[in-house]
């Protein structure tokens, strides 16, 4: 991925911040309850979404990353993880803050739901960092 598509990613998930912060602060006027999984909403999504995919614009101004095969399916798999988890951190927070009764199953679905999201993350971690390795030895190499 471009630096471009890496600052335009970047840039949706600050919006996708920014918005989740507000709905957060709006359920706490509604709800009068805090400290939910909503609460970790907002800055997970800068955090993960907008801090790393400026991270990755960062390090593909300096490394070239677009150009391994890993780029793509690294860029595609962290987002797809990100976005998950997201979605999973306010579904579980939306209903933490609205007092829903969940059942046992509907409960571990969310948190099943969560872990495979986590899951996905991780492995779109490890596929940029295998690919930044591999590109900074072979950037090291061209300027000795």
């Amino acid at each position: 991925m471009k630096i471009k598509g890496l600052v335009i990613t970047a840039a949706v998930f600050a919006a996708a911040g920014l918005a989740v912060g507000i709905v957060y602060h709006g359920m706490t006027l509604s709800f009068g309850v805090g400290g939910s999984a909503m609460a970790a909403t907002h800055p997970m999504t800068f955090a993960l979404g907008c801090g790393g995919f400026l991270l990755a614009a960062i390090f593909e101004k300096l490394f070239a990353l677009s150009e391994s095969k890993l780029a793509r399916p690294a860029y595609f798999v962290y987002l797809i993880g990100v976005a998950a988890t997201v979605v999973m951190l306010v579904v579980r927070g939306c209903a933490q803050m609205s007092g829903a009764d969940l059942s046992s199953g509907a409960d571990s679905a969310i948190s099943g739901c969560a872990g495979i999201a986590h899951t996905v993350v991780a492995v779109g971690m490890v596929l940029f960092f295998v690919m930044l390795i591999k590109r900074s030895v072979r950037s090291g190499r061209e300027k000795e």
